[in-house]
């Protein structure tokens, strides 16, 4: 398991030495200080303190591995979106960066947050337009594409699959999966209406939530392991659903809509404001498959 390899005292000392090897090509000697909060089996992150400030070591294990290069990747094209990057090895999924600052959800309720979510969310687009130009450089670091191009095709992959398995073991029932291929034209038709709205294909974080924005004058954007390549508006699923499930409101709510216009605002030039929210509507909808 690799929770067992990644909490092991020869790996810690593994990653101890390297961790320290790149922050001495940056002029920091580490304290001799270390935490390792955070150990699933997708990934883990060691915190160590240095002389010029708190730096996070992180290891992505199958299904996340993508991470670092992408890291590397999003730091070279929109360096102010992620922490500041020191070192990676994206052939072992290893990153080292600085401390970003707490992470959002600390730093006031819910009720608090939205002018700082508004902040985040246009910055968000901003770096979504820009990486558009990017996505052959996006796509070499290993993240899955999600795109209206490919969904028709992933989400039948994913119907034969679930229909194959056994109910017990979370597959479907005949009904269940007749139901659900009898969706499959309208599936592609939104697809294809996704495709053609000239809104781009670039990077959606797909957990882009209160606890994976770091702050420290202004927002960085941490854990990009969930990341794929889509339309961009995929993005504001599970964003708004986090948005709305933590103030406790529902996703109609104006406060939300609110967030959800000041990102669709940075996309004006693409369709008018109906199109955008009807766009919107489908890549939520096809996202969820």
């Amino acid at each position: 398991m690799p929770v067992d390899l990644w909490t092991s005292p020869a790996f810690v000392t593994e990653a101890t030495g390297w961790t320290a090897a790149a922050a001495a090509e940056h002029g920091l000697t580490l304290t001799g200080e270390w935490e390792q909060p955070h150990a699933r089996p997708w990934s883990s992150a060691i915190r160590f303190e240095a002389d010029g400030g708190r730096l996070w070591f992180k290891v992505n294990g199958p299904g996340t591995s993508h991470e670092a290069g992408l890291t590397g990747a999003l730091a070279a094209v929109v360096p102010d979106l992620v922490p500041v990057v020191l070192a990676l090895d994206a052939d072992r999924g290893w990153s080292l960066m600085r401390d970003a600052g707490p992470v959002m959800r600390g730093l006031a309720g819910p009720d608090q947050l939205w002018d700082r979510w508004h902040l985040v969310i246009t910055a968000y687009a901003r770096a979504q337009r820009t990486l558009a130009a990017h996505v052959d450089t996006l796509r070499a670091s290993g993240v899955r594409e999600t795109s209206p191009a490919t969904l028709p095709r992933l989400a039948r992959d994913l119907l034969a699959e679930l229909s194959a398995r056994p109910v017990r073991d979370g597959g479907l029932d005949e009904a269940q999966a007749g139901r659900l291929a009898a969706l499959m034209p309208a599936y592609d038709e939104w697809c294809a209406e996704l495709a053609a709205s000239g809104v781009p294909v670039s990077i959606n974080h797909d957990d882009l939530h209160s606890a994976n924005i770091c702050w420290d004058n202004g927002p960085r954007i941490i854990d990009w392991g969930d990341a794929v390549l889509g339309h961009a508006f995929g993005t504001l699923l599970v964003t708004l659903n986090s948005i709305a499930w933590h103030a406790g409101i529902e996703i109609d709510d104006p406060r939300v809509e609110a967030v959800r216009d000041a990102y669709l605002d940075e996309f004006a030039d693409v369709g008018s404001h109906e199109d955008r929210v009807r766009w919107t509507l489908l890549a939520r909808r096809t996202g969820q498959s």
